[in-house]
């Protein structure tokens, strides 16, 4: 009897059941026993059967890395299970780490569920590009990040500083206030990286409403929703659907995208003497000034907004995990409040250079020790585009791989038994004999431009309030849970106890 249609359809609808049904049996019971390359390997025990680990990053979980090193230490890498029995594993060992992220960085690329899900928001710059687009746009890029150029944003973060001192003040006019802490710095810093990276004051601080911020926050946001991340990353085409949110972030990216051009325009007119001048020594202004590279506003769009949204939500937290680190430890703060204030007795417009606040050895070793201990970014993953081989272990073309940047940061082997406590201390003697056990900022080709930047901006902050304000836990028994997307936050925002003090 001949096939029709209809006959077809039928079967067709009744065997996709069937299909799916057996891809699932062995995508979780055969392959990763029987088939996989990894099926020796030392796992994480699995969450679910279907799903394996991999919801628990959706919801901020992400210390397998440290689970595995103190259960089962002494392996190179470990491994833990994927949806549908998809192979995941991560690097353990110091040797790992350096093998991947030094010396075969350009073997590993990140995820194409990460790029599918971020770069349609923060474009193809820096933190996407990869292999020679990548060199490219890092030799490119480096001479802007300078030490000779980033202390000249001193002023700018200062700046920024004092006028969330007025908010502060405004919070604490009658006594001492609880109130949430990270909202406050992710403007602050959102201001200073504007102004610093494309010389335009983006008013978060004054008018965290206007149209700009407004847009900003928009299309920063969708990297910030687990839900919208998850979900645009394994649906292709999510961000073409019809959607309310996908309409809103196509008119928000519009309006951003707007300003870029216009000061990409304004910069290319001021800049045709090939002088910088004052506020203009901007990063962008100093690209189209030094670099004979022929920027179009795509481009440059997309370099704005890696540094903006890199650049302000990780120091943003950075300043948030600083500030619960010495709520915890009262007399480190009251140590550091007073070398600032003995070495800016005039109060915080004492605080006028690099050199001046690079001075405040304490200051720096605070700052090293919250970075190390609450890295804003405490892993990050890559994906092997060829075969290759580390410490005896085959990775397979296509695997993911976690690097584990809180367990090198916190490594009992390069930092002793005390690694997961906060001790500004530890830095007296100089820093780790292995410069991994600072991989706060990544290592090797990947390795974060703006370190310098950074660091600068998180010293300038830290010596202002604590200078200015105390800070206490909002609750005797307050505890804080990590919240983990782009960058990792405290959950809630962190509501302390600020009091305003004299004298200062």
């Amino acid at each position: 009897m001949p096939m029709t249609l209809t006959s077809i359809m039928i079967w067709f609808l009744a065997i996709i059941p069937i299909v799916t049904l057996l891809c699932v049996l062995y995508g979780t019971l055969i392959y990763p026993q029987y088939f996989s390359p990894y099926k020796d390997m030392v796992a994480l025990p699995k969450a679910h059967w279907l799903w394996g680990t991999f919801a628990e990053y959706a919801q901020g979980k992400f210390d397998h890395a440290e689970y595995m090193e103190k259960h089962h230490p002494g392996h190179a890498f470990t491994r833990f299970h994927g949806p549908l029995g998809s192979d995941y594993i991560m690097a353990q060992s110091v040797e790992a780490h350096i093998q991947i992220l030094q010396v075969h960085a350009y073997k590993f690329v990140k995820p194409w569920f990460v790029s599918r899900r971020l770069k349609g928001v923060i474009g193809n710059g820096l933190f996407f590009s990869e292999l020679e687009d990548h060199r490219a746009q890092r030799r490119i890029m480096t001479p802007a990040f300078t030490y000779g150029h980033v202390r000249s944003f001193v002023p700018i973060f200062m700046e920024k500083i004092k006028i969330a001192c007025t908010i502060f003040d405004e919070y604490t006019k009658d006594g001492p206030a609880v109130f949430t802490q990270n909202p406050i710095f992710a403007r602050l810093t959102l201001d200073a990286m504007g102004e610093a990276t494309f010389g335009l004051n983006m008013h978060a601080l004054d008018d965290e409403n206007n149209e700009l911020v407004a847009a900003y926050r928009a299309v920063s946001t969708m990297a910030d929703d687990s839900m919208l991340v998850t979900v645009s990353g394994f649906i292709p085409g999510f961000k073409y659907l019809p959607l309310r949110r996908n309409r809103a972030i196509k008119r928000a990216q519009s309006i951003f995208r707007e300003a870029c051009r216009t000061v990409l325009l304004r910069k290319t007119g001021m800049l045709s003497d090939k002088q910088v001048e004052g506020k203009d020594r901007d990063i962008v202004s100093i690209l189209l000034r030094d670099s004979d590279y022929n920027w179009t506003i795509d481009e440059i769009e997309n370099q704005i907004k890696t540094l903006l949204l890199a650049g302000h939500e990780t120091t943003s937290s950075a300043v948030t995990w600083t500030l619960w680190a010495l709520v915890q430890h009262p007399d480190i703060q009251e140590k550091l409040r007073q070398e600032v204030r003995t070495s800016f007795p005039g109060g915080i417009d004492d605080i006028t250079s690099a050199e001046a606040i690079e001075s405040v050895e304490y200051l720096t070793k605070v700052v090293r020790e919250s970075l190390r201990v609450y890295a804003p970014a405490p892993f990050t993953v890559r994906e092997a585009i060829e075969d290759v081989t580390i410490e005896g272990t085959f990775i397979k073309k296509g695997t993911t791989v976690q690097i584990s940047i809180a367990a090198l940061n916190k490594s009992t082997i390069l930092w002793g038994p005390d690694a997961e406590e906060f001790n500004p201390d530890r830095w007296s003697s100089g820093s780790v004999n292995n410069v991994f056990g600072y991989s706060t900022f990544l290592h090797g080709a990947r390795a974060c431009l703006g370190r310098k930047f950074a660091e600068l901006e998180l010293k300038c902050i830290v010596a202002a309030f604590v200078a200015k304000y105390k800070f206490e836990k909002a609750d005797p028994d307050q505890t804080v849970a990590m919240d983990f997307i782009l960058t990792a936050k405290p959950l809630g925002g962190l509501p302390l106890k600020v009091s305003k003090l004299e004298g200062w």
